[in-house]
């Protein structure tokens, strides 16, 4: 089980390395508009919204590691639907797979670390190691950012062969995957599983609004950093220029990981919510007026929030679910978010191409200040009890 630990680090290395990370710069370069791109996205979610329950409790009934195998085979697929076609709807199908790929990981990797740590009698240990897990990421990440910066100037295309290499080291780290010993998962049925982890998630006190709200910010978060791609040649910021900035935010997102550990311990959900609320929303209301000085740091702000936010949330989840549903319940929490990210990413393309990316920031944040309004009331007021 320890060496278990070990392995999700260097898996996790390799699955989010993710160097087509600047997918918008390299689909609007092939020609397709930002309402293309967004409309794209939203079939991403969509295929989540269907796809994120059942294959959590494929992880659950069937095990962790042939479901984080799979995943990396199905993202494969999509990279070649994605680099062999500029047809809309081949590259969108493209996105159906990612989404497929993202589904089978997205739950069952946390839920592979906090049963390995439950089964060594160390599952206190998990705010700790998921933010190892989380810096691991998003080192990863920003370095895959980085190569695709680099590669945009003389191959874009060679991004998406990279990334099936780096699919396949990842099933080979997989491959050495223990799965952790769960006595009960065996003895529930398919569909059953499914309906006794949504029972289970409406019934704990405030458990689907943690995740309701916290997608709510997660899922604006996305919108504006993924559309911020193509606002970067606006602000005259070319490829390089693209990865210094990367490099630059991967620095703040490595202290907000480290001190994530530390905040987990000492401020409780609903004042973490409101400070991150708050701080999302200067900083995309910023970006609707400030010059490129000022929305550089907006932009590496926006960028270490869910590195923040991301181990702490994960940790109150994982805390409260049960073994047997672990990795269905996270898929759950991930549900949330393309519930989210559905009407979010299709409007913000089409409000940037009526009128312009600064003018839909200030939407964002506008958006973000409403619904905080809400939120914040009724998450503080239901963790009290």
């Amino acid at each position: 089980m320890q060496k278990n630990i070990k392995r999700n680090y260097l898996y996790t290395f390799f699955q989010w390395f993710v160097v087509t990370g600047l997918w918008m710069l390299y689909l609007t370069q092939k020609g397709f508009s930002p309402l293309e791109v967004g409309i794209m996205e939203a079939v991403f979610h969509v295929t989540s919204f269907i796809f994120e329950v059942p294959s959590g409790s494929l992880a659950d009934r069937f095990g962790y590691k042939n479901t984080l195998i799979a995943s990396r085979i199905i993202n494969t697929v999509s990279c070649l639907l994605t680099v062999l076609s500029g047809n809309f709807w081949i590259v969108t199908a493209g996105f159906v797979f990612s989404a497929l790929s993202y589904n089978l990981a997205s739950g069952t990797n946390e839920a592979l670390v906090f049963e390995s740590l439950l089964a060594a009698d160390q599952e206190k240990r998990y705010l700790k190691v998921s933010a190892n897990i989380n810096m691991i990421l998003e080192i990863s990440n920003s370095l895959g950012i980085v190569v695709a910066g680099l590669f945009s100037h003389w191959f874009f295309d060679g991004v998406y062969w990279l990334q099936i290499l780096l699919n396949l080291l990842a099933i080979f780290v997989a491959l050495g995957f223990k799965e952790p010993v769960r006595t009960r998962q065996q003895k529930q049925r398919y569909f059953q599983l499914i309906k006794n982890a949504f029972c289970f998630t409406v019934k704990v006190p405030g458990l689907l609004l943690v995740m309701l709200s916290f997608a709510f910010i997660d899922s604006l978060n996305a919108t504006y950093y993924f559309y911020f791609q193509n606002f970067f040649k606006q602000l005259g910021i070319n490829g390089i220029g693209i990865s210094l900035v990367i490099l630059a935010s991967t620095l703040f997102q490595l202290v907000a990981v480290r001190l994530a550990a530390v905040i987990g311990e000492t401020v409780s959900l609903p004042r973490l919510f409101i400070i991150v609320l708050i701080l999302l929303t200067v900083a995309t209301a910023a970006s609707g007026f400030l010059p490129v000085a000022g929305v550089i740091p907006c932009y590496i702000l926006a960028n270490c929030l869910p590195a923040l936010v991301t181990p702490i949330r994960s940790n109150f989840i994982n805390q409260l679910i049960p073994s047997e549903q672990r990795a269905t319940i996270n898929s759950i929490d991930s549900l949330c978010y393309s519930v989210m990210m559905i009407p979010f990413f299709p409007l913000c393309g089409w409000l940037i191409q009526l009128t312009g990316y600064r003018n839909t920031f200030l939407a964002v944040s506008l958006a973000l200040a409403v619904g905080g309004l809400f939120i914040y009331p009724k998450l503080k007021r239901t963790l009290a009890k």
